[in-house]
């Protein structure tokens, strides 16, 4: 078990590496059966994760890495906001004075978006949201895959259920205070992608596999 997991530590401070710390990775690696023989191997690789992971922001290829894991991680509470809104009957909009901003505050009392006269509403709403929720889990794999063409096809996904679902709620809540969250974070979403794959595009000194356009 141990050696299972020394091994799987060793491939991941491989990977922290990257491409052009390949001879460190072929090194490190010669070293590793060196230290299975020895009976650590699970040290070894502790330490050469934590000496991989030191190293990354000191070489381009590897602050892309970093970027690359925090822009992937940070479309998680996307997809959890989602899925705690369409739980709990898209609590969003509050009622009262206080408003969409008066809730993100903390004051005013949550309540649901949907009326009797537009409840009937609710199962297509909940498959636009699901679809987006399956687009956002989705998205972290394949950037962290730098597979561009998937990206961008499930951004275009992304953004049209986005537009959809703002056109549901104009003519059904009559009020677009709901959509301010969901349109930001796809906006910020989409421009952090775009960054990413002009930052691999000039790193690499070509276009990776795959078009964000294509």
């Amino acid at each position: 078990m141990t050696a299972k997991l020394a091994c799987a530590v060793m491939t991941l401070a491989e990977a922290c590496l990257g491409d052009r710390r390949r001879d460190w990775a072929l090194a490190m690696h010669a070293e590793f059966e060196v230290s299975i023989d020895d009976g650590r191997p699970l040290s070894f690789a502790v330490g050469c994760l934590i000496g991989a992971v030191r190293d990354m922001p000191k070489h381009a290829e590897g602050r892309f890495t970093l970027t690359s894991h925090v822009v992937a991680l940070g479309i998680f509470p996307i997809a959890a906001l989602l899925i705690v809104g369409t739980a709990s009957g898209f609590p969003f909009l509050p009622s009262g004075h206080a408003g969409i901003a008066g809730w993100l505050a903390g004051s005013g009392a949550p309540s649901s978006l949907l009326t009797p006269w537009n409840r009937n509403f609710a199962p297509a709403l909940a498959v636009l949201i699901w679809g987006l929720v399956a687009g956002h889990l989705l998205m972290p794999w394949f950037i962290l895959e730098r597979n561009w063409t998937r990206v961008g096809t499930l951004a275009r996904v992304n953004s049209a259920a986005t537009v959809t679902l703002l056109l549901f709620t104009t003519v059904l809540f009559l009020d677009i205070a709901f959509m301010v969250l969901p349109l930001a974070a796809l906006a910020i979403e989409l421009l952090a992608i775009w960054q990413l794959y002009r930052w691999q595009t000039d790193l690499f000194e070509g276009a990776p596999p795959g078009a964000l356009g294509a």
